[in-house]
């Protein structure tokens, strides 16, 4: 479905991008007679993560492992992304031992606890025409991560040509604690642990830009 998303955006200096609406997962309806699109070989998730109150951040890629669009009657209406939560990559730190240390950490369980959920999934529920500013869809989805699963909603620029497709997104955000993204839950960490969790916010920023191309 997509690649190049971008996350986490947002300090005492940085405004945020506005949420997703978020909701309960939703159920995905099967089109028979769509047509499956590939993505594009190379395809990553790109991700932006910062601290709450101060100007902290740090950027890198996240790779998909896999992902489509079904295509019927020139438009989309459905497909299906993984991410391999296992290729995180930080690109803004030069020096190699604390890029590895940001990158372990964010594998761990203390955020997307990639031994246990080695994947990351969106999957379209349904594509709606909403033409807007630089958008002309609304699209609905279920995002898995974590084990966790919610509906997310957020517009797009969608446009299929001979079967390919480029799928576009604005930078929206979504609060990862709604998918367990979390140090502690609030009722079981320590001081320190809670003070951890305060600092990173909450909000992820994901920018979308991804192509599919019919064989």
């Amino acid at each position: 479905m997509m690649a190049a998303v971008a996350v986490l955006a947002a300090s005492c200096n940085t405004e945020k991008a506005e949420e997703a609406t978020t909701g309960e997962a939703q159920e995905v309806e099967e089109v028979a007679a769509a047509t499956s699109v590939a993505l594009d070989e190379g395809s990553v998730v790109a991700w932006r993560g910062f601290k709450s109150y101060v100007a902290s951040e740090h950027v890198g890629t996240i790779g998909v492992k896999e992902g489509n669009f079904d295509v019927l009657d020139g438009s989309v209406v459905g497909g299906t992304i993984t991410i391999d939560m296992n290729n995180i990559v930080n690109t803004d730190i030069e020096d190699e031992g604390k890029n590895g240390y940001l990158v372990g950490h964010l594998k761990s369980d203390d955020f997307f606890f990639v031994d246990s959920f080695p994947t990351a999934v969106f999957e379209i529920v349904e594509v709606k025409e909403v033409v807007a500013e630089g958008t002309n869809a609304v699209v609905v989805g279920n995002l898995t991560m974590r084990g966790v699963s919610n509906s997310i909603e957020f517009p797009a620029n969608i446009a299929v040509n001979e079967g390919s497709v480029s799928f576009d997104a604005p930078t929206f955000s979504i609060d990862r604690t709604k998918w367990g993204v979390k140090f502690h839950d609030s009722e079981d960490a320590s001081i320190a642990e809670t003070l951890k969790e305060d600092l990173i916010d909450h909000s992820i920023e994901l920018t979308i830009s991804v192509t599919a191309t019919k064989a």
